[in-house]
């Protein structure tokens, strides 16, 4: 598959929550084997959460109602069923920024088989320009003091809601407060080779932020200290943050010594311009809340790093 653009003609600015996707189809397709396999793979679980999530949030328009405003949702799935069309992904195509992914068939077969052959490229189109959804949202207030072009020199783009929390040689965490709870960033030099970075497994990740966390980010009471939660084993790949070879690591923490927890979503990343390892992590706590939103805008945080050559002084 690929993903056609449409230039022509005015667009309007394109509407919805993030995460979420309008799928245009009638009742009863929605409620057949068709709308199950669309809710099988487009709000299947969120990966690395405490609680289960859906990866999207899913919400059923009538034909009828897809006119005027109804057609401005950022990511839509148009059910066509007049057709036998492979599956087509177009850009722009009643709004901007838009996602619309036609899936056609004259039956229930043709439908899901269209279904499943899309599924893989259009969560990653979908996901990407979540990404960017996010990105162009925190451009309209952004915190302009970080600390982290002097310390580190590199750059991070994220809400002004943000603050400096904690700072030491090599290492910044910065924080926003949540209506329950705080939304977290650490970014730090980690003391490793750079050339250790292609064998790091996740095992090796583990151990790296478990080491970081005991002595950068304590809990609440004395002695205690931010751990990886032993009883499930951290989702692990390999991905590009902003152009620089990354291992990303998705799971959940606990606080060695007190009764607190969340998800986070951590970044290793080579630094092929000074000739060194980053580490960014950004870490949710937020009690009894939804917190997929939330790791979501610190991926974008997180994505948006630039790195800037380190000028040694004589």
């Amino acid at each position: 598959m690929s993903c056609e653009g449409e230039t022509n003609n005015y667009k309007p600015l394109s509407s919805g929550r993030i995460n979420s996707i309008s799928v245009v189809t009638d009742k009863a397709t929605w409620d057949s084997e068709v709308g199950k396999e669309i809710r099988a793979i487009y709000a299947s679980e969120f990966k690395g959460l405490p609680q289960i999530e859906e990866a999207f949030s899913l919400s059923q328009i009538p034909y009828e109602a897809f006119t005027g405003f109804g057609r401005t949702g950022r990511n839509i799935i148009f059910i066509d069923k007049k057709s036998e069309n492979q599956p087509k992904m177009v850009r722009n195509k009643f709004a901007r920024p838009q996602l619309f992914l036609q899936i056609s068939g004259t039956n229930d077969e043709q439908l899901i088989k269209n279904l499943k052959k899309a599924a893989s490229f259009s969560i990653d189109e979908f996901q990407k320009g979540e990404i960017n959804e996010n990105k162009r949202r925190i451009l309209k207030s952004t915190l302009s003091k970080t600390n982290l072009e002097d310390s580190l020199s590199l750059s991070l783009i994220m809400p002004s809601a943000y603050n400096i929390f904690k700072q030491d040689k090599k290492s910044i965490w910065l924080q926003k407060p949540l209506k329950n709870g705080t939304s977290n960033i650490v970014v730090s030099e980690l003391d490793m080779l750079y050339k250790t970075f292609e064998f790091l497994t996740i095992k090796d990740v583990i151990q790296a932020r478990d080491s970081l966390n005991k002595q950068f980010v304590p809990g609440r009471v004395s002695g205690s200290y931010m751990i990886t939660e032993s009883a499930y084993l951290p989702y692990f790949k390999k991905t590009i943050v902003n152009g620089f070879n990354a291992k990303e690591t998705r799971g959940t923490w606990e606080v060695k010594g007190d009764f607190m927890g969340g998800p986070f979503i951590n970044y290793i990343v080579r630094d092929s311009i000074n000739k060194r390892i980053l580490y960014f992590e950004g870490f949710v706590f937020s009690p009894s809340q939804r917190k997929r939103d939330a790791i979501i805008e610190l991926e974008s945080i997180i994505k948006s790093a630039k790195v800037f050559k380190i000028n040694l002084k004589p």
